[in-house]
């Protein structure tokens, strides 16, 4: 019998010390969560941050507090999770509500247990950085309160865009004392509240002592980053008839990087005749003498712009003289493996044979 009521005994201061760990651990971490009624009020002797729910004109659950909506847009706008267009030029308001749901009658003319004492506001934006989808965060903490924190996010619907805070857009407000105007620095940065001496850090538990942190940031466009471009590598020329001066002009052309693209040629054919705008074109010159052909190529760059590029590989001569085999030099150092040269050749190995072949004759005469 002593055992059992030693071990009973033991229990029962177990169960005690269990009961004083867990009150003490709710007291210091736990928010309950509060219904909200008209003429309901907060319970609790210390300050505590957006416990109601239910709450009515657009208010709704206040530990969603971070919320977002287009400027243009009315008061039911404001939403967790937007997602918009995200023209260059529209703006977004983004909102902090906070309210010390404690016990208003234990505020003490400023000086109670429910007044939240150093508050101050974390917001921070996703601000001059191209990308998609944006997220605003704000944490709110007090000397003698649990730190609450939330977030709302902008989707731009997969557009690559970059968000700007709006100069002198950052605004507070209570009931007391208006709307306010605050530090640009505040976001990205802290600033401290009070729901009836600005900055003071004291906010009064009460529907009244609402506190209201708006900013507005605008769509921007994102700098297009030239990353490709053109070139004009080679002319190809082509003689097509000796006698009648004809020749062709090939344009060969590349892209590098990405994002560029041709989109124009032109072939100047050096003898002040119209110039061709087609990557291959025929041409025949009105009399004999050495003709520079000059290509380039029209480039449409990544960011939309155009321009005309040549090279030196572009630039060809060819010469027509009282009928005889026109001469095409190669370009620069790179081989030319076009019908010009091999004319040339040709016309060289009939020229030898020629030759041997006299030669052969003569000495069967012999």
């Amino acid at each position: 019998m002593k055992t059992i009521n030693k071990f009973l005994t033991r229990l029962a201061a177990t169960v005690a010390v269990l009961v004083v760990v867990a009150t003490i651990g709710f007291s210091s971490t736990a928010q309950a969560r509060i219904q909200y009624s008209p003429n309901g009020n907060g319970t609790s002797a210390t300050p505590v941050f957006n416990q109601f729910y239910d709450v009515p004109n657009g208010t709704g659950d206040e530990a969603d507090f971070v919320r977002v909506k287009p400027k243009a847009g009315g008061n039911a706008d404001y939403a967790s999770t937007l997602n918009d267009a995200c023209n260059v030029g529209s703006s977004f308001n983004v909102r902090t509500y906070i309210h010390n749901g404690a016990d208003p009658s234990l505020n003490g003319n400023g000086s109670g247990s429910a007044v939240a004492r150093n508050v101050v506001l974390r917001q921070t934006a996703a601000l001059n950085k191209a990308q998609s989808s944006f997220k605003f965060d704000s944490t709110v903490t007090a000397d003698n309160a649990p730190t609450v924190s939330d977030s709302a996010t902008l989707n731009c619907n997969g557009k690559t865009v970059k968000l700007s805070l709006v100069a002198n857009s950052v605004q507070t407000y209570s009931k007391s004392l208006g709307f306010q105007g605050a530090p640009d620095s505040s976001v990205n940065g802290t600033l401290n509240l009070g729901s009836r001496v600005q900055g003071s850090g004291d906010v009064w538990a009460c529907w009244d002592d609402r506190v209201i942190v708006v900013y507005e940031v605008k769509v921007e466009v994102v700098p297009v980053v030239i990353t490709g471009d053109g070139e004009c590598r080679v002319t190809d020329v082509t003689v097509l008839d000796q006698t009648a001066r004809k020749t062709r002009a090939t344009i060969n052309a590349a892209t590098t990087g990405q994002g560029a693209s041709i989109v124009g040629y032109e072939i100047n054919w050096g003898d002040k005749t119209a110039v061709s705008n087609k990557q291959t074109d025929e041409h025949t010159y009105a009399k004999d003498g050495t003709y520079t052909i000059t290509a380039r190529v029209n480039v449409k760059m990544p960011d939309g712009s155009t321009k005309w590029v040549t090279s030196t590989t572009c630039t060809r001569t060819v010469t027509f003289n009282n009928g005889t085999t026109p001469v095409v030099p190669p370009s620069g150092n790179l081989p030319d493996t076009g019908a010009g040269n091999i004319l040339v050749i040709f016309a060289a190995t009939a020229a030898i044979a020629a030759i041997a072949h006299r030669f052969v004759m003569r000495r069967k005469s012999i």
